[in-house]
C-alpha cells in the first residue's frame, strides 16, 4: 500500500494539535503562558517533525526522535522558566491529552464523517478542548479566595488583589513573622528599592532556594464587613512569571485563613 505525503497537511494538522494540548496542559498546570509562544512552539515541533519524518528512512527512528527529542524540548520551550517538576508533569500530559485528540479526530473523521470534512473535524476537535479549559478556569475560580489588600510603606499605600494560598507556609525564621508575596514589579511604588534581608525557603523543584524580604509598616486586608490589619508585616517579591496572567498581584500567607476564623 502507497501513501502520498502532503507536507502543508502534515505540518499543519500537527501544529493545530499540539497547540491544542500545550494549551490544555497550561490550563491544567495553571501555568498561563503568552498564544504566541504555545504557538510559536507548536509551530517549531511541526516543522521539526517533517524534517525528521523526511530526512529519516527507519520509521521507528523517527517516532524515537519525536518522542524523547523533539516533544520535551518543545514541552521545555513553552513553559520556560520553570521548576524542573512541571517539564516532567506537562510532558506527559501533553502526550495523554494528544492521545485523546488524536483519537477524536480519527473518530469524527472515519466514523461520524466517513473520511470527509477533514478540516471541519479539525475543527471540531478543539470543542472539548475549550469546553474543558473553561470547567477548569470556572472550577478554580469558585475555590480561590480574593482579598482586596493595601500595603503601606513610608507613607505609601499600593491597593492590589490579594490570593489567599493555604499552601504558603514561608515564615521570616528571623521575625518569625509569616511572609506574604508580592509581585516584582511593586518594589519601587512601595519604596522598597534597597536590598532587603535574606531568608532561605523550600519548594517543589527549590530544595535551597533563597528569597528577598522587608518589614513594611502594615498590610489592611478587606474581607467585606471586616477588616485585618497587620501591623507591621513582612513582605517577599516573587518573580513576574509567579503571577503572570493572574488576576492576584500578592499570595497571602496560610495563617490569614485562621486569622479571619477566629
Amino acid at each position: 500500500m502507497k501513501y502520498e505525503f502532503y507536507a502543508d497537511v502534515f505540518f499543519l494538522t500537527n501544529c493545530y494539535l499540539d497547540f491544542l494540548a500545550v494549551f490544555a496542559v497550561s490550563e491544567i498546570l495553571g501555568k498561563k503562558k503568552r498564544i504566541r509562544r504555545i504557538l510559536l512552539g507548536a509551530a517549531l515541533g511541526s516543522l521539526a517533525g517533517c524534517i525528521l519524518f523526511l530526512s529519516l528512512n527507519n520509521y521507528d527512528l523517527y517516532l524515537l526522535s519525536m518522542h524523547f527529542i523533539v516533544n520535551p524540548a518543545v514541552t521545555v520551550f513553552c513553559f520556560f522558566p520553570e521548576e524542573k517538576m512541571v517539564y516532567v508533569r506537562g510532558y506527559l500530559l501533553m502526550y495523554f491529552v494528544l492521545l485523546m485528540l488524536g483519537g477524536s479526530m480519527q473518530w469524527l473523521y472515519g466514523t461520524v464523517t466517513g473520511g470527509k470534512y477533514y478540516e471541519l473535524c479539525l475543527i471540531l476537535t478543539a470543542v472539548p478542548v475549550v469546553l474543558f479549559c473553561y470547567i477548569i478556569r470556572k472550577k478554580r475560580k469558585n475555590v480561590q479566595i480574593y482579598y482586596e489588600t493595601w500595603i503601606c510603606n513610608k507613607g505609601r499605600e499600593v491597593k492590589v488583589q490579594a490570593l489567599l494560598d493555604t499552601g504558603n507556609r514561608l515564615m521570616d525564621p528571623y521575625t518569625k513573622e509569616p511572609v506574604h508575596i508580592l509581585t516584582e514589579n511593586m518594589r519601587e511604588e512601595l519604596g522598597t528599592d534597597k536590598m532587603g534581608r535574606i531568608i532561605p525557603f523550600h519548594s517543589l523543584g527549590e530544595s535551597n532556594g533563597i528569597m528577598e524580604v522587608h518589614t513594611v509598616e502594615k498590610i489592611r486586608i478587606n474581607a467585606g464587613q471586616e477588616e485585618l490589619v497587620l501591623k507591621p508585616a513582612v513582605i517577599a517579591y516573587g518573580e513576574e512569571k509567579l503571577f503572570y496572567g493572574r488576576e492576584y498581584q500578592m499570595i497571602l500567607h496560610s495563617a490569614i485563613f485562621n486569622m479571619f476564623e477566629k
